[in-house]
């Protein structure tokens, strides 16, 4: 669908830019193959009803018609006829979000009378988005085709099909056939001067996990960095994608029929990546069973060496065992090392060990787009432990939840229980802890919970994630992710942090979408 302006429109007054954001990114990517589809951000209305100057957030010209859509972010209530949004910002009131639409049409239908386009016999109609939330309420004043939740909005295109239709198919509707593409071009071309373009904004259209994945995806420009050299150092904070890049990088590679060996030094994530990529080119080792792993395949040395969490291996005794897996060994062969810039290694770096890599001629690659955190994530781990983990436009998200407690068990069953009744779906939340999960608070849930909790291990991982809420040793979660993280058994870090620094990070880092910590004191 074409959008006008080509970027959304953004004012400083408005709360509800995050929402509309969503929406223009939805429309964006509808009917791409169609030229009969335009759709107005913003758009201006000097003719509305009941308002000196009045505005439409969305207006759609199609074969269908004109139709008129009003976005609400956050959480929407009503009570005794007020309406309500509920966001980070607090609870206040809004206009009726259907009176909102249905008015802004009539004000742009009024404005067409008299002018050249008037006589196109034009279905008209509106309707509400609400991104954010599950509409069930029934009322009179609304049919349930003009309203779309967060259910329909994952299939946005689907929804706009069956709204278009049921606006057309209306009684005062019937009679009026459809728009030609010159028809929609000649409404477009009145309508444009109602409404101001201003210039370009950063593209970040999309809601949390897409824009996650266009992030990822903008990575790629750096393999080709990587392909022009032989030995690379590739830097970046947790959450910058180095383990993507890293087993793309395998992948291309193992294309060349080159043998390949990527190493990390958990048991888990080995266990974990063997299930993203099977290439018989491509062998994955931890550390210590590089050696055993070579002799079993028979493999005298490998042609390239990739390793993932290299500050892990960053002593004497790793380098070693990486220097004898590679053709070519260290100063002459082929290598890739992706490590933390933060040097946050659960066990201290070897200094010695680090200037030695560094003093073999290589190539220093930084990534500085953090990929997985959402801003409030990003912005409350950086602050707290002083670290770097990449740089992201702005991306609003919810907020880090913080609970002081002496006792962890209404608090954590209360949680879970919360974000399950909000429709979170299990396989989206993993608890960390410290301990191992027989010492830990965890074991303190009902039992109802606990049998809804899996706890990961070194073969579980690979189905990761599954159906169920998971459980795992921050240790061994390094590298890996999920939406939600519940840390606990942890007390509060102090500004001057130093001990357990690295797995406060390692188990920060890991939440994409949402982080909630349950202090012990």
């Amino acid at each position: 669908m074409k959008m006008i302006p080509n970027q959304p429109y953004k004012a400083s007054n408005k709360k509800n830019n995050n929402a509309e954001y969503r929406v223009f990114g939805k429309l964006k990517e509808s009917f791409v193959d169609s030229n009969k589809y335009i759709a107005f951000h913003s758009l201006n209305l000097t003719r509305h009803q009941y308002k000196r100057f009045g505005e439409a957030d969305f207006v759609i010209i199609c074969e269908y018609g004109l139709f008129v859509f009003e976005v609400k972010g956050g959480s929407i209530s009503r009570n005794e006829g007020v309406w309500y949004s509920t966001n980070d910002n607090g609870k206040h009131n809004i206009p009726n979000p259907f009176t909102q639409a249905e008015t802004a049409m009539h004000a742009i239908f009024k404005a067409i009378e008299g002018t050249n386009i008037s006589h196109l016999n034009i279905a008209i109609g509106y309707g509400g988005i609400f991104p954010s939330g599950s509409w069930t309420v029934k009322s009179s004043e609304w049919d349930r085709e003009i309203i779309c939740d967060a259910n329909n909005f994952k299939n946005f295109e689907a929804f706009l099909s069956k709204f278009f239709n049921y606006w057309h198919s209306k009684k005062a509707n019937q009679k009026r056939g459809y728009l030609s593409v010159e028809n929609i071009k000649a409404i477009a071309n009145f309508l444009r001067p109602n409404f101001e373009m201003i210039e370009t904004l950063s593209n970040q259209l999309y809601n949390q996990e897409e824009i996650t994945l266009k992030l990822t995806e903008d990575q790629y420009r750096y393999l080709d960095i990587v392909a022009a050299n032989q030995r690379v150092m590739c830097s970046g904070g947790a959450g910058t994608g180095k383990t993507f890049l890293a087993l793309e990088l395998a992948r291309r590679i193992a294309r060349e029929d080159k043998r390949v060996v990527f190493v990390c030094k958990s048991e888990w994530l080995k266990q974990y990546l063997t299930s993203k990529i099977s290439n018989e080119f491509v062998t994955i080792s931890t550390i210590d069973s590089a050696q055993v792993d070579m002799r079993r395949l028979g493999v005298d040395k490998y042609e390239v060496l990739i390793v993932d969490e290299g500050q892990d291996l960053f002593n004497v005794r790793d380098i070693d065992k990486l220097d004898n897996l590679l053709a070519g060994e260290l100063d002459k062969g082929e290598w890739y090392i992706f490590h933390d810039a933060n040097h946050q290694a659960l066990k201290v770096v070897d200094k010695d060990a680090l200037k030695f890599l560094n003093d073999i001629p290589h190539a220093e690659i930084p990534l500085t787009t953090n990929c997985r955190n959402t801003n409030p994530i990003l912005k409350y781990v950086e602050n707290l432990l002083d670290v770097d983990m990449g740089k992201k436009d702005e991306l609003n998200g919810p907020k880090v939840i913080q609970t002081f407690t002496s006792s962890e068990t209404n608090t954590l069953e209360n949680t879970i229980n919360q974000l399950l009744t909000d429709g979170i779906p299990p396989s989206h939340i993993t608890l960390l802890s410290k301990l191992e999960y027989a010492k830990s608070s965890a074991t303190l849930l009902s039992d109802k919970l606990q049998s809804k909790i899996i706890q990961l291990d070194d073969y579980s991982i690979r189905n990761f994630p599954s159906n169920e809420m998971s459980f795992a040793e921050i240790e061994n979660f390094k590298g890996l992710e999920n939406e939600v993280i519940i840390l606990i058994d942890l007390p509060k870090p102090d500004k001057n942090i130093k001990k357990d620094k690295a797995l406060y990070y390692v188990a920060m880092s890991r939440a994409k979408g949402l982080l909630n910590i349950i202090y012990t004191n």
